[in-house]
């Protein structure tokens, strides 16, 4: 059944399935953009302040010549959930250099595309199976930690493990460091405290990834940000993965390994859900 929902692409609210860019877009050509992945809960989108912070630093690590407003943004959205008559789902917004020439020549045409649509439960897993990849991500590129539209090594290796039979990917750095898995980031759990890779090692700096090192503090539990290797996973009691729309989910395997526990994984999911509630002040 073709969606009735409305998207917003370059000043203008137009159905999804009219909307459109140009072929010559450097986000289509090139994945030349960024982008942020968002969860609605009533209406509200959690800690969008820091996902456009990102989307900033993103945009000036790529030089590309665009601002974006919160005011701005929080008015589309808002007008996105009343033509789309949306409370919960995934907000989505992506800004391309736009149609112009292979060096940026000319004057910038930005591209923005902002969406609002349901969250397919599929997409939130109740828990994870996961196998290791084969390819490799290089923590010293300088668009390491940026979430451009070019994704095509998390792609591969999330289709690789698919293919295989898992849910996820686990991707390692050029030093065998664990980095991340293809769409979420990574924590074990080692009798009682929390492990993470460090951003020095490649992964994505998660809005979901910080509010958990916040919680685990809180909550007075201790959060290494250290590098890992696969052998760090054979002491381990637990393991699961963070992003904005998963929030916080077990991995019941990872390659070889068996992960039956989630007690402290439990703990962390349902502070994480308590800190959505009084942020976003939902009853």
């Amino acid at each position: 059944m073709p969606s009735t929902n409305y998207a917003y692409v370059s000043g203008r609210f137009v159905p999804e399935n009219e909307a459109t860019v140009s072929i010559f877009d450097r986000g289509f050509l090139y994945g030349d953009g960024v982008f942020e992945t968002m969860r609605m809960y009533s209406g509200k989108i959690f800690r969008l302040a820091q996902h456009l912070q990102r989307l900033t630093y993103g945009l000036e690590s790529l030089r590309l010549d665009c601002t974006v407003e919160t005011a701005q943004v929080e008015a589309i959205f808002d007008e996105l959930l009343d033509r789309n008559q949306l409370k919960d789902g995934v907000a989505r917004i992506c800004v391309t250099s736009g149609p112009t020439e292979f060096d940026r020549g000319g004057e910038a045409r930005p591209t923005l595309v902002l969406t609002a649509q349901p969250l397919d439960p599929a997409r939130v897993p109740a828990s994870l199976r996961a196998m290791t990849a084969t390819i490799r991500l290089d923590e010293d590129s300088v668009f390491a930690g940026v979430k451009t539209s070019n994704r095509l090594s998390y792609i591969v290796a999330r289709t690789q493990a698919k293919q295989a039979g898992y849910d996820e990917a686990l991707l390692l750095n050029e030093h065998s460091h664990v980095c991340e898995f293809s769409v979420s980031n990574i924590f074990t759990v080692k009798t009682g405290a929390l492990w993470t890779p460090p951003l020095m090692d490649g992964p994505l700096p998660g809005v979901t990834r910080d509010a958990v090192i916040m919680l685990a503090a809180k909550l007075g539990i201790a959060c290494y940000e250290m590098s890992l290797g696969l052998d760090g996973f054979a002491d381990a009691d637990e393991v699961f993965a963070t992003n904005s729309l998963i929030e916080v989910v077990p991995v019941r395997q990872l390659d070889e390994r068996q992960f039956t526990q989630a007690k402290v994984t439990g703990l962390m999911a349902d502070a994480y859900r308590q800190l959505v509630r009084e942020e976003l002040r939902l009853s």
